[in-house]
Parts: structure tokens; sequence; C-alpha cells
């Protein structure tokens, strides 16, 4: 006999709920996925043809129909698109990665749908269920009529609200119904077979972490067996309907974690730190210790060094990097963690704006992260490993304007990333323009050069175009690390007017912004006046305060996409599908 879902029968599906977190560093379970911080898009075509605008459907708003269309007429390069982009380091944008999965289960595609389902980073509980749900809205449709209906009918009085309600769910299932598939017998019957996948880990994960009525819903359409298709917590779908959990289990006992017992609970239960960082400031330094032995990826307790450091915490870590753990951190993110340490290490302060630390001596303090020393050659070896075609030359410019230290330390990373794949160049500007004292080429040139540069003076990007300009220097790609204020010009020019003689008289350079904004919905500054001239810069926006620079090997994957070598890697990623590996190409990429 099916559980709780086949009682309440397949109606009222509504919306998908909330995002679920990712593995990717911080939490450290294969739990699902999480929508990533915004970045701007360009507008995506109305008409699409698979073989001439493929990254189109996974970084735009491309409909359900669209990814139907584009798997019907080429199936094998839209998925090798999908994962040569991914292997990149580009995020498949969350609406693309349902409706792709969506429209595989709707052409009876179980073989791509289960490589999709390889990748649980991308693909987990909130874009299954969105996908199912998808599919699932003409019977929704369906359900809401006959209930509209009968009310109309009805002898009573009904609230006019109550039929607007109904008439506004109809017309928005409508909006976004597929012409193809329906969440039919087959399709919950590989849903199910995904679900038994799961372990106790990631379900007690989902216990603790997570809202209940995305399982809820997802067991209302596909009626799962509350035994059979979770055997590895026979008790975790009654538990999402309200049932308690077992007495003595990690979720009965740690359901509800105080500053008083969550000590206790950490030295008896494998606790995740996100469950417990709440409390950071009651933890005791041998909880600490605990946590950073029993996270499951070190890359979990780097990305929290900031919080959990201590002399138990090194050595656990120096423990662990000497067993030789690997740290599968971005590369981005990792370069940006391994600058905290040396800044902790150093005594900088982390959110300096640069005054008044050009005459500070730099001292390390060798007690403080001594496995530092041990992470470098990790990050060397990741440096060293990366393998992007990109066009040269690339030109770094780096805002070294007051208050712009964060723009100076990102500028190095990139620049220092850059340099390990291509040739790359990096100035700086603040009223003039500034060539630093070498370009970084190995990962202790990149730290050392991002605390040297000082912030100060004010905002004249045009200077550091002006060289380039002049010498009619040919530069394929420009990128900009700024917060976009400008209140100077060069040579009679702010950086728009100088970049379009630029454009016309020596190279149209692909202009890539990475803006700084206190305001996350800030429009900036420099881009619309590009933008208004005819131009379409890439950007990519960070909060000023705590960037997030897992998002630069997306951007690196996003450049990569424009050049032709993008197509040798989907062709040769074809060929390894043909030889039935098309399982393997999503389960064994670096995400």
């Amino acid at each position: 006999m099916r559980g709780r879902g086949r009682g309440r029968g397949r109606g009222g599906r509504g919306r998908g709920g909330r995002g679920r977190g990712s593995s990717r560093g911080r939490g450290g379970r294969n739990t699902g996925s999480q929508s990533k911080p915004r970045e701007e898009t360009t507008t995506t075509p109305k008409e699409l043809n698979i073989e001439t605008d493929v990254t189109s459907y996974f970084v735009g708003n491309v409909s359900a129909d669209q990814h139907y269309e584009g798997q019907q007429q080429n199936r094998d390069r839209y998925a090798a698109a999908m994962a040569v982009l991914q292997n990149n380091g580009v995020d498949i944008v969350q609406n693309a990665r349902i409706r792709a999965l969506a429209a595989a289960w709707a052409r009876h595609d179980y073989e791509l749908a289960d490589a999709f389902l390889q990748n649980k980073d991308n693909f987990g509980l909130l874009e299954v269920l969105k996908a199912v749900t998808l599919l699932d809205s003409g019977r929704q449709i369906r359900v809401l009529e006959k209930k509209m209906k009968r009310l109309q009918t009805s002898a009573g009085k009904v609230k006019p609200t109550t039929i607007g309600k109904l008439k506004s769910d109809i017309d928005n299932l409508n909006k976004h119904k597929p012409l193809h598939g329906t969440a039919s017998g087959a399709i919950c019957k590989h849903v199910r077979s995904w679900v038994k996948h799961f372990t106790k880990e990631e379900l007690e994960f989902y216990a603790l972490h997570f809202p209940k009525d995305p399982w809820t819903k997802l067991a209302d359409i596909c009626h799962f067996h509350p035994k059979q298709d979770f055997p590895a917590l026979d008790w975790f779908l009654e538990y999402c309907y309200g049932g308690p959990a077992p007495e003595g289990s990690m979720v009965q006992r740690c359901c509800n974690v105080t500053a008083e017992n969550v000590n206790s609970l950490i030295q008896e239960f494998p606790i995740p730190y996100t469950h417990v960082k709440s409390h950071l400031t009651a933890l005791t330094n041998e909880s600490k210790g605990r946590i950073a032995s029993y996270e499951r990826k070190l890359d979990t307790v780097i990305w929290w060094y900031d919080e959990l450091k201590c002399t138990e915490v090194d050595e656990v870590i120096t423990r662990r990097v000497q067993a030789g753990e690997e740290i599968t951190l971005p590369n981005g993110k990792l370069l940006e963690r391994l600058l905290a340490i040396k800044m902790y290490r150093e005594g900088l302060q982390q959110n300096s704006y640069g005054y008044g630390e050009n005459g500070k001596e730099r001292k390390t303090d060798e007690t403080k992260a001594p496995f530092f020393k041990e992470l470098l050659p990790l990050g060397q070896k990741k440096m060293d490993a990366i393998s992007l075609s990109l066009e040269s030359p690339i030109v770094v410019i780096g805002d070294a304007s007051g208050s712009m230290q964060v723009a100076i330390r990102t500028s190095s990373i990139i620049a220092g990333l850059l340099t390990a794949i291509c040739q790359a160049q990096l100035v700086f500007f603040n009223t003039e323009n500034i060539v630093p004292p070498y370009v970084p080429k190995n990962i202790e040139e990149v730290l050392n050069l991002a605390v040297e540069m000082q912030a100060g003076g004010g905002t004249t990007p045009a200077a550091s175009l002006w060289p380039f300009y002049e010498k009619k220097e040919v530069v394929k790609t420009f990128i900009i690390v700024t917060d976009e204020e400008e209140n100077g010009q060069s040579h009679g020019d702010n950086f728009h007017g100088l970049y379009q003689k630029y454009h016309d008289e020596v190279y149209p350079a692909k202009l890539v912004f990475v803006s700084f904004f206190h305001n996350q919905n800030s429009r900036g500054d420099m881009v619309p006046k590009l933008e208004a001239n005819g131009h379409k810069p890439m950007r990519f926006i960070f909060d000023f305060a705590r960037p997030d620079l897992t998002k630069l090997d997306k951007m690196f994957g996003m450049l990569v996409s424009g050049t032709t070598n993008f197509d040798d890697e989907i062709r040769q990623v074809q060929l390894d599908m043909k030889s039935g590996r098309l399982a393997k190409v999503f389960e064994k990429m670096e995400i």
C-alpha cells in the first residue's frame, strides 16, 4: 500500500517551494541546488537555433517548448553544450535546468533525464519538483476549472475574490503549460527510482534544514511509498507529513538546538556546521575542532574558517591536508579564501579601504593558520590545471581609487587566473593609469600583489584605456573591475567616449564588467552609458561588502562560450556520448 501521497489524490499541487542548499563548499552535502546571486543576462532571442545559439538555452530565459524543440533537433549537441558550459564553470540558470529536465521527460528520454540527475548539485529536489509540476500543469488546470465551475453553479454566494484567485491561478498555469508531456505514471516511476538513491545522511540533512512541503507536494503527485521509496530512512516521508522522528535519532535530538545544548549535541552527533552556526558564539574550541574533523569536505572548513578559526581547527586542517585530502572549491573562491587567511596571518584588516595601510609593516604570525603554507601547493595545482580556451590578448583594468581595495584584490585574483591560461595584462587606475610592478604568474605572486597594491585617489577609468588607444594596440577583451563610479576624464573623454573611439579606430573589443555595488539593484553608471551607445558589455555584479568570488569561474566560462574552441569542446563531448558514456559526462563534471 502506498503512503500518505495516495490518500490525498493528485490535486492542488501549486508552487514548488523554496530553494535547497548546495553542497558546493559550504554545506558539505549533496542535497540539491541553490539559486545563485543574480547576474545580468541579455534578452534571449525569440527564435533559437540549436546549431548557432546553443548557449542561449542555458543562460537566458527560454521556454519549456523551446527546450523541447532544441532536444528534438539535436539532442546530443544540446546535452554536450550543457556539459561543457558546466565544466567550464558556467552556472546553468535554474529555469533552464527545470525545463531541460521536463523536456527530457516529455520526450520519454529517460537516459538523458538520468544523466541530468547524476549531477545532484544542479538537479536536486527543487528542480525535480518544479519539472514534474510543470508537466502536471494540464491536470492542475482541469482540477481548478472544475472547482471554479462548481462554485459558480452552487446555490451559495461565492466571494468575487475567490473566483478571481482561481482565474489568476488558471491563467498562470496556462502561461507556463508546455505543449508536450504530462506527469505520467512512467515519469512518476522514474522519480520514485531517483528518490530511492538518497542516503540516510542526505535525508537527515533535509529533515533538519529545510521545509517539508516540497517533499509532500512531490509525494502527492508521484505517490511515494513511505518505506519502499525511502529505504535509507523509512520514517522520513511520515515525518514530512507531520509525524515524529524516532526517539533518540539525530533529527529528533537536534531539531531544537540551543546555546545551552549545542556543544553536547556536537559531541554526540556529526551535526553540519550550517545547522549550528547561528550559535557560533556559544561554540567551544573543542566543538569547533570536532566540526572540522567530521565535516565531509575540507572545502566546508576552509569556507567557514573566519568563523571557526582556533588552534583545534588548525590542527585538524593540517592533519587532513597532510593526509592528502583535495580542495575542490572554485578557483576564484579558493584564492579569495587563501588571501583572507594570508591577511589574517599578517594582521591586515579584510574590510580595509586601503587608507593608512601603505606604511604598515607586514609581519607574518606563524602561529596563526600554520597550515597556510601547505595549502599553497594545492592552490597552485588547481591554477596549473585550468584549461580554458580564451582569445588573447586580455587586459584586466582594476579600480585603485579611494575605498576600492576590494577591486584591487579581485583584479589581482582575476589577472592571476588569466595568466595561468592565456596572455593577460594588468593595469590599475585612480586619476592616472598605474602599471603594477609585475603581473602575477603564480599563486604567491597573486596574493602578494593583492595586499601590496593600495587604493587611493580619484576615479578615472579612461586613464587605463588611453594607452591602448594611443598605441592602437589590439586587445580582444577588457575586464574592468570597478564600482562604476567615474569622476574624471582622460584626454577629454570619459570611459564610454574613449571606448567608442577605440572600438571604431582600433578593435571592437569585448567588454566585461566585474561591478561592485552596495545595493545589488543598482544599475551602475558606466555600463548604461555604454549601452546607450549601442554596446552590450557583459556584467557580473558582486556585493561590495561580501563579494562571492565563486562567480569568477562562471565569468571565465561565459568568455569561453564565445570562442571558436567552444564548438570543438562540444564536438568532443558528443563523441564521448556516442561511445555510450552520456551519464559519465555529467557524473564526472567538476562543479
